[in-house]
């Protein structure tokens, strides 16, 4: 028998019952709750002008060690811990950004996705979100946001079930 996708795309797949993130699967039944955050990375064009400003400095003092004229090379000196002040000054104003997807289980937290792109962060915890409605029977993910919403749905259903096959005295 084969399940219909929730959501279905590059290596993400998502079913009612099962997540298959990468070359993983993951029971929808064994997460508790999911998340996306946000990462900073290094930017490479900020690391390698500050090692270029720091290449600079270098030569500038093995320079004026080597002629014994510091006067002669301080302004270059200069100029390379002015790169290296500008290239931090780059990494913080414009950091690479990493989108992680966390999946809350009973062993703890796990990063199942991570991508440079938001939406498709956002778009496979919604699916992940609806797995969870899906599951609790209904067709459509509550009004509020967040996965501790679909959650919240899970045990009002199973809580009603209960009710439901306990004998009335």
């Amino acid at each position: 028998m084969r399940e219909e996708f929730l959501f279905e795309a590059n290596d993400v797949r998502i079913t009612p019952h099962v997540a298959f993130i990468g070359g993983t699967s993951y029971q929808i039944s064994t997460i508790e709750s999911v998340h996306g955050s946000q990462r900073k990375k290094w930017n490479r064009v900020a690391v390698a002008v500050f090692f270029l400003g720091l290449g600079v400095l270098a030569t500038a003092v093995v320079a004026a060690r080597t002629t014994g004229s510091a006067e002669d090379y301080f302004s270059i000196a200069v100029i390379g811990v002015s790169v290296m002040v500008a290239a931090f000054f780059f990494q913080l104003v414009w950091p690479r950004r990493l989108y992680a997807l966390v999946l809350r289980t009973s062993s703890g937290d796990l990063d199942a996705l991570t991508s440079r792109k938001r939406e498709f962060v956002s778009d496979v915890k919604q699916a992940l979100e609806q797995a969870f409605c899906v599951r609790a029977g209904q067709l459509t993910p509550p009004a509020e946001s967040g996965s501790e919403a679909a959650i919240q749905a899970v045990f009002d259903v199973a809580a009603s079930a209960a009710r439901a096959t306990l004998p009335r005295g």
